[in-house]
């Protein structure tokens, strides 16, 4: 309590005075590390009492699987262990630990260390750090802690001691009001109660030194440095992280399947369509399958039995969308014949047309809370519709050509779109006014997501990958690549964990969100898949929004 009220009087004065902010370049950094932090989720942390063979122990560590490594400066050759293994292993990610002064860390820096990490909060090293955009990960005990680490800017802290200061539990109980708040919890940390870590959604790694006991770091063995590098990361790859759940896909070979993602294995198959099968949806109580077809049809599916319950006829061309309303009740449909159509699930009648498109539709979705109809078009603008009228309330000219796709936030306040012009674009659809455009891909843009929290953005591009963004600042954050042709979707799942991607191949894949890591590919189709959608999280397995962060 003492030390946090030093370390508030510290705060409150530097408040006063010019306060660092976290630059582009300390943003871009900060969001490298974090990206490898979640691909190892184990950090090791090393004393080195002599330097003499420590290349080796950086060359060990990442052939065991983790290449994020952290030398603390508690040893006279700290310096030159760091300067070593920075210079001698090109793969390893080297910080700079136990860092107490602007002075350790300027001598960190200048011997290769890419990231500081310090036992408490200290204000000056936090700052030095903040103004040359070198990563910082400072000790937090307490939430107060957290909130003065959150006026400085920080977002990534360490949980320190872990086990002295009540591990899991305790630290469980301490971010919980802070869900935008990653931790790496250090001190105690062991194999046996890694995964007791792990499992806490705001966790992006632990520190521990378990892995690199002190004899074998002296003597450099390597042998069993590697053995124990690879038994910890095959270990925290496996924490936590039971990949569960349904995906459907939609393809031009005519049908629409459900798969597995814990096997991979089709579950059923939708077979009745006459031409190529362009979207599918999951009803919210996961009991309905949509489908939309080049036939000029939508039709309703019982997941369970692959039966066709519904066909709605009414468009006079190809139909290239089919959208479930939030309530659950109407499917939106969208066909190049330019009209928009409401259906009612329970009749199958259309209650309503929208027909004042110039040019054929590529998109059409409800907002969340369903009052508004979003709509993409051959144009380069988006409208957005009145529900209940069909009135034009606001276009959007977001894009210089076509606009593929048009998603809301999960919230409801944004706009994301994908275009032809290369670009995603995220708008305010309140007063139509652009925030972000996000840029990087070589090719189109076919489709353009956020994730649940709203913190992220996937897209799908003709140049075969997709990508995922920070969507406060464009920041490329992952790219998944593993696709031999161009990408028509990508999504995240309802928790935010996973991402599926389907591809002009003839598959879909299955993603981690936090690392990029393939981990199911769905190949079953004979041609080309358009569209892939998650079915929901059953109610008990479902996460409250703020633990979506």
């Amino acid at each position: 309590a003492g030390a946090a009220a030093a370390t508030a009087v510290m705060m409150s004065r530097q408040s006063r005075s010019k306060q660092p902010r976290k630059s582009k370049a300390f943003l871009a950094a900060e969001q490298e590390l974090l990206r490898q932090l979640r691909i190892v989720r184990v950090v090791p942390v090393v004393a080195v009492p002599d330097a003499g063979q420590v290349d080796k122990v950086a060359t060990a560590l990442v052939d065991g699987g983790l290449h994020v490594i952290e030398v603390v400066f508690r040893t006279a050759d700290a310096e030159k262990a760091l300067r070593k293994m920075s210079s001698s292993e090109p793969r390893a990610i080297v910080g700079a630990g136990t860092i107490l002064t602007r002075e350790q860390a300027a001598t960190a820096v200048n011997a290769g260390a890419k990231f500081i990490v310090s036992p408490g909060l200290n204000p000056e090293v936090v700052e030095w750090c903040l103004e040359r955009a070198i990563p910082v990960i400072p000790g937090i005990a307490t939430a107060s802690e957290v909130e003065l680490a959150l006026r400085c800017g920080l977002t990534t802290l360490k949980f320190f001691p872990a086990e002295a200061n009540g591990g899991p539990a305790a630290l469980k109980a301490i971010m919980a009001p802070f869900p935008g708040v990653t931790f790496m919890p250090t001190g105690g940390v062991q194999e046996q109660n890694l995964e007791a870590y792990l499992m806490l959604k705001q966790v992006v790694a632990v520190g521990g030194t378990w892995m690199v006991p002190q004899d074998a770091v002296v003597a450099g063995d390597a042998e069993l440095l590697q053995n124990t590098a690879r038994s910890a990361s095959e270990a925290a790859k496996g924490a936590g992280l039971v990949i569960t759940g349904k995906v459907a896909t939609a393809s031009i070979d005519h049908s629409a399947r459900l798969w597995s993602i814990s096997d991979g294995e089709c579950l059923m198959s939708f077979l009745g369509h006459e031409d190529q099968v362009m979207s599918v949806a999951i009803s919210s109580d996961g009991e309905d399958v949509a489908t939309a077809s080049t036939d000029s049809t939508a039709k309703l599916w019982k997941c369970s039995t692959g039966k066709c319950v519904k066909t709605f006829v009414g468009h006079a061309g190809p139909v290239f969308t089919a959208y479930f309303s939030p309530n659950g009740r109407n499917l939106l449909t969208a066909s190049h014949d330019r009209t928009v159509k409401i259906w009612d699930i329970g009749s199958g009648k259309c209650t309503a047309t929208l027909a004042k498109f110039a040019r054929a539709i590529n998109s059409a979705v409800y907002s969340p809370s369903g009052d508004l109809i979003a709509t993409a078009t051959d144009d380069s603008e988006v409208c957005l519709w009145s529900s209940e009228t069909f009135q034009c309330v606001r276009k959007i000219a977001a894009h210089e050509k076509k606009v593929f796709s048009v998603n809301f936030s999960f919230d409801g306040q944004l706009l994301l779109t994908s275009s032809m012009d290369g670009t995603a674009r995220i708008s305010e659809v309140e007063t139509g006014k652009n925030k972000l455009v996000i840029r990087g891909h070589d090719d189109w843009l076919r489709c353009a997501m956020f994730s649940p929290d709203g913190l992220k953005v996937v897209t799908a591009s003709g140049d075969g990958t997709a990508k995922t963004w920070d969507a406060h600042s464009g920041i490329h954050l992952l790219t998944l690549s593993g696709h031999e042709d161009w990408l028509r979707h990508a999504s995240f799942s309802a928790d935010g964990r996973l991402i599926v991607t389907a591809s002009k191949d003839g598959s879909a894949r299955v993603w981690r969100a936090d690392s990029g890591e393939c981990v199911r590919k769905l190949d079953g189709h004979k041609a080309w898949v358009r569209s892939a959608a998650f079915a929901p999280i059953p109610f008990n397995h479902r996460r409250t929004f703020s633990e979506f962060a």
